[in-house]
């Protein structure tokens, strides 16, 4: 009896630590399993937000500020500093390329922007029988500029740079005159003339931007003269600056 009491403690004892080890080993097999799916859930996770980030907005808001001169030899001379150019963009950004090193974007839109052409010496725009020219001021002038007022849709292929920050931007825009106008102020006051002064309706150029985070540089050049050919005068306009 003693026996038979002692052989069932012994398989009581054997079947009970064999349950545990089996118990011991599942738990650690499942636990096991579990963390190797949530690191492949985690790692498939960065993936994806890393694919959908793009150095591009959707859309964004643009102000030009900079300075205007013109390629020219026989129009006259610039006050340089005080020939200012301001532009407002509205641009909608097509992401093409999300890499991980370069994103490259095509910026398309809408801007309207005023050349102001301030004058250095007593002189402002005047038609005459053929075409417009630079005439000397009846008057001692204080101040003389021609402003022009355009509408223009530029493209640019821009490039993003992950690991610099930099943004390299090229292309071209198109554009229509929608305003032109001298303005002079001298002995006898300020004075406003409004005309087209033979110049040119439509235009179209190439422009180039270089930028870092909210930071950029701009420079556009105008293929299409300012004034129509048969003018006396005429020069091709040159606009340079910062973006914000």
């Amino acid at each position: 009896m003693k026996t038979l009491v002692k052989t069932i403690a012994a398989l009581a004892v054997a079947m009970t630590m064999n349950f545990g080890a089996t118990a011991q080993e599942e738990d650690h097999f499942g636990t096991s399993k579990e963390k190797e799916y949530n690191n492949d859930y985690t790692e498939k996770h960065y993936e994806r937000k890393e694919r959908r980030y793009n150095m591009f907005s959707r859309r964004d808001f643009g102000l030009y500020l900079g300075l205007n001169t013109y390629e020219t030899k026989d129009m006259p001379e610039l006050d340089n500093w005080n020939s200012r150019y301001i532009g407002l963009s509205w641009k909608k950004n097509h992401r093409l390329i999300t890499g991980k090193q370069v994103d490259v974007a095509l910026g398309t839109g809408f801007e309207f922007a005023w050349n102001n052409y301030m004058l250095k010496e007593n002189i402002t725009l005047a038609n005459q029988a053929v075409g417009a020219d630079f005439i000397e001021a009846k008057d001692q002038l204080e101040k003389s500029k021609l402003v022009v007022t355009n509408f223009n849709i530029p493209v640019m292929l821009q490039f993003g740079f992950k690991q610099s920050k930099w943004i390299l931007g090229l292309g071209a825009y198109g554009g229509a005159r929608i305003d032109s106008y001298t303005k002079t102020k001298g002995e006898n006051g300020n004075k406003r003339d409004r005309g087209a002064y033979n110049m040119n309706k439509f235009h179209y150029g190439f422009a180039a931007e270089l930028g870092h985070k909210s930071f950029t540089l701009f420079a556009r050049y105008q293929m299409t003269p300012m004034f129509k050919d048969n003018n006396p005068v005429n020069g091709n306009s040159i606009m340079f600056g910062i973006r914000l």
